[in-house]
């Protein structure tokens, strides 16, 4: 062998003064949307950057008490002698998407607060044992953030310390444990426990969360405890699983032999449900969020959430796809905002002044003028339009805070009624109000009739926190704020009368009625005496009250929960749009043969643009014209005559002879392959066991 050859060959890297770029800051702004100059884009990202400020404190406010027991957990299990792994069972609910943000966070208080080694497991990642611990121990070594490429910033002399996932096994990682904590510690490992016994008081846990372990193989989940477990003396360990379902798949997932080596203690996070009402209430059902949904489109947001997938995130973004649509539609619209109107108004051009003249309810607002001249300068006149615009704004802009607040007044009278006929939830209450008239309900009436049964000391209870919340919105909202402040004075006068009532009078009187009652000697003598004390029966002193009160309560509802839709430019703070339903829950099929059969649609392109349906054109791409050729076949397509067939849209050639057999292109016979691959990966056709040279035909209707 000559001595300048070798068996094997290598490729070998080497740096050769290589500088890589300046890192990009991941906090730096992304560049200008192409919408940024329009009106309606700015204030449809000003309001979304608000509510997306409000909805990252709403979450850190709610999963703040979860989290911060689940940091005291692991706080308090490194200090302390461990024979068994520390592990928590966090039931999350079975809102899978909204799993993420709740571990994100989860991972960044222990990072912050207790120990920086945490590392997330993912079921897709972790198919087998040696999998699992290689990425494990690969988050624990390598930052989990870095790319390959960030090995070589700053080390432009040194030798990288990037340890590759093959070399990541348990030895590794005790090594590196030592060498990080434990260097200058006494170790003794014949002793049980020298690790805690004699290890450096500022050792750190290894935190390991599995957010999903109903995904994971149980073989998997197994080997991996009892691995941990024999480390357990040199590496402190604490496991974190996330349970969907119930504690019962850690029962069936774990035997005795695996759970004994495991001390769990089980945390609980708030229920999706309460978790999207405190959302809409303090974020979404507010005076600070000009942008509402009407009824329709309110309830098919929350009946995709309750019967789909239980997703807070789910409806957030159904949410936001709303605001886009409804600001999308033009600049008329960017005066949904909490903004000053007239800042706005003074932006817009004629054109805009037209497109708020297209409004369908300013057709209402001219015809309900009565002077001839004020019509004409409704259609005309800019600036008499400005004026008239920016005083009926403010009037919706009163309407939609007083609202929020007279919905959470009538909640508070009825959610603990008997069977709830407007429902237990604000949410219910507010689907009520933007879909008809709630006062002239007949629920609504029903509501009322059980208040006259209160006692007083309910009624009271009630009306101290209907005075309470008017006047917390009082001080958080100056809209409306005299109007407000006196039916809160009001209500609070009537709260006085109530506890001043004196009811000796009123037991005295009954207490005679029953003796009155009692006292008959047959049986006619006793019917004869109730029937005259119900029809000379008067109402007391509470009674008389209650019924001011309420009837006090129910002018105050008509006043303020009237239909939205009777308020002139109600079309730019409500979005009633139902169609967006085609978007939000696509039918798939559907959607599938439309862009199919009518590749127009969505290419929007005048070369597939076809008159009739069943017109076949050229120009389309390959798998249309194969898939509108097919559905003219039965249940057997022949391959031969589909591609007779093909060939004779995309190279339409005269033949003088009938029986002669057309000559194939080979390209063409090739595009005419792909697109049949196409079709039965799609699922529209199967190949067929009966006949080589047939394909079956798998669906019918368009």
């Amino acid at each position: 062998m000559n001595s300048g050859s070798s068996v094997s060959k290598g490729v070998f890297v080497f740096k050769n003064g290589f500088k890589k770029p300046a890192k990009v800051s991941k906090n730096k702004k992304m560049e200008k949307s192409h919408f940024s100059e329009y009106l309606w884009y700015q204030s449809y990202n000003s309001l979304w950057k608000y509510i997306e400020g409000k909805l990252y404190l709403m979450n850190s406010e709610i999963f703040s008490s979860t989290l911060r027991d689940l940091v005291n957990f692991v706080q308090s299990t490194y200090d302390q002698i461990q024979s068994e792994i520390p592990t928590a069972a966090l039931l999350t609910g079975i809102n899978m998407p909204d799993h993420d943000a709740q571990f994100s966070a989860l991972t960044r208080e222990i990072r912050e607060f207790v120990t920086p080694h945490c590392v997330v497991q993912n079921a897709q990642d972790c198919s087998s044992i040696k999998l699992f611990i290689e990425n494990m121990i690969n988050g624990f070594l390598n930052d989990e953030d870095a790319t390959i490429e960030d090995m070589y910033e700053d080390h432009e002399e040194e030798e990288c310390n990037y340890i590759r996932k093959s070399c990541c096994t348990f030895a590794v990682l005790q090594a590196w444990y030592e060498n990080l904590y434990l260097n200058n510690s006494i170790l003794n490992y014949s002793d049980e426990n020298s690790f805690i016994k004699r290890g450096a008081p500022n050792c750190k846990p290894l935190v390991v969360i599995i957010p999903d372990i109903e995904n994971f193989k149980e073989n998997v989940i197994q080997d991996f405890i009892s691995i941990v477990h024999s480390y357990i003396n040199i590496i402190p360990f604490v496991l974190i699983f996330g349970v969907a379902t119930s504690l019962n798949v850690l029962h069936r997932t774990l035997p005795y032999h695996v759970s004994s080596k495991i001390s769990i203690k089980v945390f609980s996070s708030q229920p999706s449900t309460a978790y999207l009402n405190n959302i809409l209430e303090n974020v979404f059902f507010t005076g600070h969020c000009p942008f509402s949904l009407s009824g329709n489109v309110f309830n098919l947001l929350t009946d995709i959430f309750l019967f789909y997938n239980l997703s807070v995130t789910g409806f957030v973004k159904h949410f936001k796809f709303a605001m886009m649509e409804h600001f999308s539609r033009g600049n008329e619209f960017s005066l949904c905002t909490n903004k000053n109107f007239k800042h706005i108004l003074d932006q817009f051009s004629h054109e805009d002044f037209e497109s708020l003249r297209h409004i369908y309810s300013f057709r209402d607002l001219v015809e309900g003028e009565s002077s001839y001249k004020n019509q004409l300068k409704l259609l005309q006149d800019d600036d008499y339009l400005r004026d008239v615009v920016l005083i009926k704004l403010e009037k919706l802009r009163k309407y939609t805070f007083c609202l929020h607040l007279f919905i959470r007044c009538l909640h508070v009278l009825v959610n603990d009624l008997p069977k709830t006929p407007l429902g237990k939830q604000i949410r219910e209450l507010y689907a009520y109000a933007t879909t008809k008239n709630i006062t002239k309900s007949q629920h609504f009436n029903e509501c009322f009739q059980l208040l006259n049964f209160q006692s007083r000391d309910q009624f009271c209870m009630k009306l101290t926190d209907i005075t309470n919340l008017l006047e917390n919105n009082k001080t958080i909202n100056n809209i409306c704020s005299e109007e407000v402040e006196k039916i809160n004075g009001d209500l609070k006068k009537y709260l006085k009368k109530l506890k001043d009532i004196d009811s000796i009078t009123d037991i005295t009187q009954s207490f005679q009625e029953q003796v009155q009652i009692g006292s008959a000697s047959s049986r006619q003598e006793f019917k004869k005496n109730l029937k005259s004390i119900s029809l000379n029966q008067s109402k007391n002193k509470y009674e008389k009250l209650r019924d001011e009160i309420l009837k006090y309560l129910h002018c105050i509802f008509e006043t303020y929960l009237i239909e939205y839709n009777t308020l002139h430019f109600h079309e730019i703070f409500f979005f009633d749009d139902i169609d967006i339903q085609n978007q939000i829950i696509g039918t798939h099929r559907s959607a599938i043969h439309e862009a199919l059969n009518d590749p127009q649609t969505y290419l929007q392109c005048a070369c597939c643009e076809v008159k009739r349906e069943a017109a076949i054109l050229q120009t389309m791409p390959d798998i249309c014209i194969a898939y509108k050729l097919h559905l003219e076949c039965g249940k057997m397509i022949n391959l031969y005559d589909w591609l007779q067939a093909f060939l004779s849209i995309l190279d339409p050639t005269d033949e003088d002879d009938d029986d002669c057999k057309r000559s194939v292109n080979p390209e063409l016979q090739a595009r005419f392959t792909q697109a049949i691959a196409e079709l039965e990966y799609l699922g529209f056709i199967k190949t067929s066991k009966r006949k080589a040279d047939h394909v079956q035909r798998l669906t019918w209707g368009g």
